[in-house]
């Protein structure tokens, strides 16, 4: 009954209705809320103003749905929040995810744009100019009025034009005709913490037209350290944020380090050993096609677990044992329902491993996850930087899990 609740208190005509707030929130930071944009205030024509009502209406509603989920503790010993798995390694190590004080900022954030929509809207636009993210056409754009009217670069003609290696081409293609396979139908849930459904079943507009980047498709030196099949199989949208559609630089004279959007990954894929002085938040939204179909490693920058074999004034660069003999307990599963909330401090080192072997159709799935950073602004660090770890055996190449693992951790500043 309280997630009802909850979610109608939130529905509203236009998303005009401010929202109810936790109670860590104070109301005067939220009303009446000023907002300074990246760049100029957005303008549009009348042509095009009817779809960007469209997609920001199903902006409001994801950021509204998502503020809700994390604040949401009916299913756990936490106070207004929901629990988060920080650490796979020695059993698992979890938190109450608002304890930390860069979420309460994130949720602050979200509330303040959603209980001053008009405001914030100026500084939302459908970002059909910008080059490099992408459509990914097919159903997803045939669902969408907005999809169809902003003319962007499809994933298809991405991936025969801007992707040189011929198996990540191949392998782009396939993602390309799955994509809306991959983020639609029963195998797509919402975590028992979201008060409705946000994903592209019930989104259909925003998840079409948001604008995708499959990031490590094209050639670079980092994407050396990474798997074809994730290269091919790998692609994130942003709504909110210094990417996104929605882009504020302040509220209230103080800086925004929100990025809030989606993710998805190939089933039969293992996205390499990573890091990045940004935290990072995920929310699982599949059903398993078997048991430990989505497999997480994470790992503290501070763990006794990594080993310090070169520091310098950037960087210090460790190592990690992922052969030792209880190396596949370090890995834990989750899904929509099992530890669906993951959350990653500056500098963890983590992995994510699907298995396809349990599915019919492995090109037609994928995992889905809401994403976000919370702390983007703080450019002193390696803002917009994911650093690949790589084979300490074979510098240069991407590490697997049955070896040791090299990774560059940056020096924070605060």
């Amino acid at each position: 009954m309280k997630k009802t609740i909850i979610a109608l208190s939130l529905l509203s005509v236009n998303g005009a209705m401010a929202a109810s707030l936790p109670d860590f929130l104070d109301q005067q930071d939220i009303d009446n809320a000023e907002f300074k944009c990246l760049g100029e205030p957005v303008k549009h024509t009348k042509a095009d103003q009817k779809y960007v009502d469209m997609l920001w209406d199903e902006t409001l509603t994801y950021l509204k749905a998502y503020a809700v989920a994390l604040t949401n503790g009916e299913n756990s010993h936490c106070l207004n929040s929901d629990e988060a798995l920080f650490d796979s390694t020695q059993g698992g190590q979890k938190m109450c995810i608002m304890d930390r004080r860069d979420m309460k900022l994130m949720v602050k954030n979200i509330y303040q744009v959603i209980n001053n929509p008009d405001k914030a809207k100026q500084c939302f636009g459908a970002r059909e100019e910008v080059n490099w993210i992408y459509n990914p056409g097919g159903e997803l754009t045939k669902r969408s009025p907005v999809a169809q009217h902003f003319k962007r670069t499809t994933f298809d003609e991405f991936f025969k034009t801007k992707v040189t290696n011929k198996e990540v081409q191949k392998l782009g293609k396939t993602f390309t005709k799955n994509f809306a396979k991959m983020v639609t139908g029963d195998e797509v849930k919402m975590p028992s913490a979201f008060p409705y459904d946000i994903s592209a079943n019930a989104l259909p507009n925003l998840w079409a037209a948001a604008g995708w980047f499959p990031m490590y498709a094209e050639e670079s030196k980092r994407n050396d350290k990474n798997f074809n099949n994730i290269r091919g199989g790998y692609a994130y949208a942003e709504i909110f944020g210094h990417w996104g559609l929605l882009r504020i630089d302040e509220i209230n004279g103080e800086k925004v380090g929100a990025e809030v959007g989606m993710t998805v990954q190939s089933v039969d894929t293992l996205y390499p050993y990573h890091n990045h002085a940004i935290s990072e938040i995920y929310y699982n939204m599949r059903v398993p096609a078997c048991t430990n179909q989505f497999k997480s490693f994470a790992v503290r920058a501070d763990s006794p677990l990594l080993t310090t074999v070169k520091e310098d004034d950037k960087m210090r660069r460790v190592q990690f044992d992922a052969a030792q003999h209880n190396g596949h307990t370090q890995w834990l599963a989750g899904s929509y329902q099992q530890d669906p909330l993951l959350y990653f401090h500056q500098n963890t080192i983590h992995a994510f491993d699907v298995d396809g072997s349990c599915e019919a159709k492995p090109e037609e799935r994928a995992i889905v996850s809401v994403w976000a950073r919370s702390n983007a602004h703080d450019k002193r660090n390696d803002y917009g930087t994911t650093l690949l770890c790589e084979s300490a055996k074979n510098p240069g190449t991407p590490a697997n899990k049955d070896e040791v693992i090299q990774c560059d951790l940056t020096h924070l500043k605060w």
